[in-house]
């Protein structure tokens, strides 16, 4: 079997304190938003630390939640992963990955 070795990107500058104010003006705390998506607030923290690229159904899901603008949703869409990792919670839900 081969092992595939993936690279982590990189989010774009400047999307984790667009989030972080995103959330703030929602008037929302980090625990609320990753109950209303189903992550972990830990996971909802990196993502405003930029340390990581949320999934592309994670992204839709913020942009719903944080009721973001047209802009504000595109530069969230283009940091979006379609493989965000072995743990990621909407991982299972692809029908054309197994577990």
């Amino acid at each position: 079997m081969h092992t595939v070795i993936r690279q982590r990107r990189t989010p774009p500058a400047g999307l984790g304190e667009a989030l972080r104010q995103a959330r703030e003006e929602a008037g929302l705390s980090q625990g609320a938003v990753a109950a209303a998506i189903g992550v972990g607030p830990d996971y909802v923290s990196k993502l405003e630390r930029g340390e990581r690229c949320p999934s592309v159904k994670v992204a839709q899901l913020l942009a719903a939640v944080l009721k973001l603008g047209a802009a504000g949703s595109a530069l969230l869409s283009a940091a979006a992963v379609d493989d965000a990792g072995r743990s990621h919670p909407w991982r299972g839900l692809r029908p054309d990955r197994h577990r």
